[in-house]
């Protein structure tokens, strides 16, 4: 068999938190080897359990620092390493303003060809963000890629609505995070980021609303237990709902291929934050004895909605 094409449909490339440190075209950086990291400790239990032990302030607290571990190190340099050793062909790179915006990832593509540039909005503009989305979509931006939780904007805020109004124009896809989740230190939590309006039944509404964009459920709506049946439960007859794999088990991927159909599923890894290996390996599994769906899970269906290859 030749090579497995794989298109990476949910990454980031720099550091997309409130401290923005310019790194992406920083050389030689490494994680720190001291720090706790969840992430990879989940990982090695085949993406299983929650991320750190719940009601712990200090779990919380070392979940917390290797996010921003992770961003601080997350330089082209390490992304082009990661899909050199794991065969990776094109990698989605998901802004999240103020932080990152489209313009950085369009020079990004510039210097690697293989990064696919999403834009997202930038609320500072009040009603006109959507308006630079649809220049942003001109100028190349694949698509459109929202966080309501650290924009602090939920998704049928009135200047969300009228973003994708304009967004609706270009017949891009649309992606979004799902599932609560603190990112920074309790103590500061609510001066940027709003847990709340990362739950998947805003998202679902959001998509009854705009049946003309095609919208994807990052991590399939949250890797809280049920989530998958709960999205596919309350999307059902929604033709508009993808979902991408990010931190998922293959039991999830199966289920996940189960309920939303092969032609629905995404592979996504959240890089910095999830690795390509390991998620590569739990697609594979999923998808074992059937090319067919394994193609449209890691390439085809990222392709069919934006048109990389």
């Amino acid at each position: 068999m030749g090579k497995q094409t794989i298109i990476d449909f949910h990454a980031h490339l720099g550091d997309i938190f409130i401290s923005a440190k310019n790194v992406i075209y920083k050389q030689g950086m490494h994680q720190s080897e001291d720090m706790p990291d969840p992430f990879k400790i989940r990982e090695d239990r085949g993406f299983k359990g929650p991320f750190f032990e719940q009601g712990s302030d200090k779990a919380l607290r070392e979940f917390i620092d290797i996010n921003h571990e992770r961003c601080r190190v997350n330089s082209l340099e390490n992304l082009q390493r990661e899909m050199d050793e794991n065969g990776v062909d094109y990698v989605c790179v998901l802004p999240i303003m103020p932080a990152l915006s489209f313009e950085d990832y369009k020079v990004a593509r510039m210097v690697e060809p293989r990064i696919i540039p999403f834009t997202c909005p930038d609320f500072r503009l009040g009603m006109d963000a959507g308006k630079k989305l649809v220049e942003d979509a001109e100028n190349g931006a694949y698509a459109l890629k929202l966080h309501p939780i650290l924009y602090k904007t939920a998704l049928d805020d009135p200047l969300t609505e009228e973003a994708l109004k304009w967004w609706a124009k270009t017949g891009k896809p649309m992606t979004s995070h799902c599932g609560a989740g603190m990112y920074y230190y309790p103590e500061i939590n609510s001066q940027y980021a709003t847990p709340e309006f990362g739950d998947l039944t805003q998202l679902v509404q959001c998509a009854m609303r705009h049946p003309e964009i095609t919208m994807v459920a990052a991590h399939c709506g949250g890797t809280a237990p049920g989530n998958i049946e709960l999205l596919a439960e309350l999307s059902r007859g929604l033709d508009n709902i993808y979902v991408d794999t990010s931190f998922r088990s293959h039991e999830d991927i199966e289920l996940m291929i189960e309920l939303f159909g092969p032609e629905r599923v995404l592979f996504g890894t959240d890089y910095p934050f999830g690795s390509y290996k390991g998620q590569i390996e739990q697609v594979m599994i999923a998808t074992e004895g059937n090319q067919e769906v394994r193609d449209l899970v890691f390439w085809k269906n990222a392709n069919r909605l934006l048109n990389i290859m």
